[in-house]
């Protein structure tokens, strides 16, 4: 979600995250098929081109009342419960006084959240190209939840893109007990739907940056850890947008990566639009915030000298991003001829 946690500045050298740091038991998956390319996808704003958490919401809801009940929420409980926040929306939509949504209905909106084609084309060919040569890879890392990010990538054909993982924070419905109303949510109006913290699996994480339920470093570590050989892919491209993007783009990217990073602006109404968008040609149309990952880096290089040695490829539209990805992949496949 958009709430991030105010933290303290912190030196971290490349490669030498906090050692404090809880890893992941290596036992914890089964590993991972060494490839030279890896393809690491923030999910909301880069793969979706909305937020996820806001969208299925606001579609029951409408967008007016979706934010100003979420920032009533996050004032009550703290931005670090933002999640918690997103399953009381969605469990109200599921009382009888909004209307008594079932699951099928929430799972339905999340199934047709906007995405630029061009970007599905992307994953696309990051796909084809995989399949073709076993050389390259795809995971997710996202703040959102597993139950909307499977229902979207399912219904679009998708989930079988992602061979590395889709890590993410764990969605649930809870079974409901006592009498049933016919749209399955309980007497009391809970749906019963929660969101349990991503880093739960590795007992918490201790970076000062990023909000307890998920740090993208700590899980791109994982990753990388449950590659079989422990060979480190070539590179990796890491594409997102957001302010936690920038954790791993400076502490796990290294010389030889590559960071396809957001810029610009977003669209002023996501929430109305669903399923495969064309771009946005006359940027003077975008007019929604800007994607803070470039400033999120430059900010912190100027707090503690932090360094980035990754190359940076900046993208706004679909187009763009699918001519970076192409260059990477025809260099890939120059590379293992």
């Amino acid at each position: 979600g958009p709430w991030t946690m105010a933290a303290s500045p912190r030196t971290h050298k490349k490669n030498d995250v906090d050692p404090s740091r809880k890893e992941a038991p290596s036992t914890s998956k089964p590993p991972l098929p060494p490839v030279d390319t890896l393809f690491v996808w923030d999910f909301d704003w880069t793969i979706v081109n909305c937020n996820s958490d806001e969208y299925v919401p606001s579609a029951f809801l409408g967008d007016d009342a979706t934010d100003r009940r979420l920032r009533d929420l996050i004032r009550t409980h703290g931005s670090t419960r933002w999640h918690d926040c997103v399953a009381a929306l969605v469990n109200s939509c599921m009382t009888i006084e909004q209307g008594g949504y079932s699951r099928e209905d929430i799972c339905g909106a999340a199934e047709r959240m906007p995405y630029l084609i061009d970007v599905r084309e992307s994953l696309g060919d990051v796909f084809a190209a995989s399949v073709d040569s076993h050389s390259c890879g795809q995971a997710i890392i996202s703040d959102g939840n597993d139950v909307f990010i499977g229902a979207f990538l399912e219904r679009n054909g998708m989930e079988r893109y992602f061979p590395h993982g889709i890590e993410t924070n764990y969605g649930s419905w809870k079974e409901e007990i006592g009498p049933q109303q016919e749209n399955g949510g309980n007497n009391d109006g809970e749906g019963g739907f929660r969101v349990v913290h991503q880093s739960t699996k590795y007992g918490g994480h201790t970076c000062q940056r990023c909000p307890p339920n998920l740090c993208k470093s700590q899980v791109l570590i994982d990753i990388l850890g449950r590659i079989e050989t422990g060979r480190r892919p070539n590179c990796i491209v890491y594409v997102g947008d957001g302010s936690n993007d920038a954790c791993p783009a400076m502490n796990v990217l290294d010389d030889g990566d590559v960071l396809l990073a957001r810029d610009g602006k977003r669209i002023g109404n996501p929430n109305i639009v669903s399923g495969p968008q064309a771009d946005v040609l006359d940027v003077d149309e975008l007019t929604g915030a800007g994607f803070p990952i470039l400033e999120t880096i430059e900010r912190r290089r100027e707090e503690d000298g932090s360094t980035l040695r990754c190359r940076i490829c900046p993208w706004n539209s679909g187009k763009e991003l699918r001519s970076l990805v192409r260059n990477i992949l025809d260099k890939d496949a120059q590379n293992t001829q």
